[in-house]
């Protein structure tokens, strides 16, 4: 699917008892399927439009940008300056999802330490 699911006041009905009957019967199911079902019915019983979009093991450049919110350009440089590892398939880059996904984890924690930090500092001048 990647046109948003824009649900109806039933669809909405629907994905609460749905929901309901996730969190009380997993039963066969592994719970990363259940945290998968649950994070998508969530938005659903709260009436909220999702996407779910099925990638590949090897995405473009383009799907790359769009998991790391960032522009295609950009994550071309990642690719050339060797942040993010690829091969070619005639004039294209592939990444492999995999690596991309552990380069997002990288910078997020980069994020939470740099505000953490920032955190830390702004506490120490309000004591100081």
């Amino acid at each position: 699917m990647t046109a948003p699911f824009l649900p109806t006041p039933e669809d909405t009905r629907a994905a609460r008892a749905h929901l309901e009957q996730l969190r009380t019967q997993t039963v066969g199911m592994s719970e990363r399927l259940t945290a998968l079902l649950s994070d998508v019915l969530t938005p659903l019983a709260a009436g909220k439009a999702v996407q779910v979009n099925a990638l590949d093991a090897e995405i473009t450049t383009q799907q790359a940008a769009e998991l790391l919110n960032v522009s295609r350009p950009y994550v071309v440089k990642l690719v050339e300056a060797g942040d993010l590892p690829h091969r070619k398939v005639g004039p294209r880059r592939r990444l492999h999802l995999e690596d991309v996904l552990a380069y997002r984890a990288r910078l997020d924690a980069s994020r939470q330490a740099a505000l953490q930090a920032l955190a830390d500092d702004l506490q120490d001048m309000g004591q100081g």
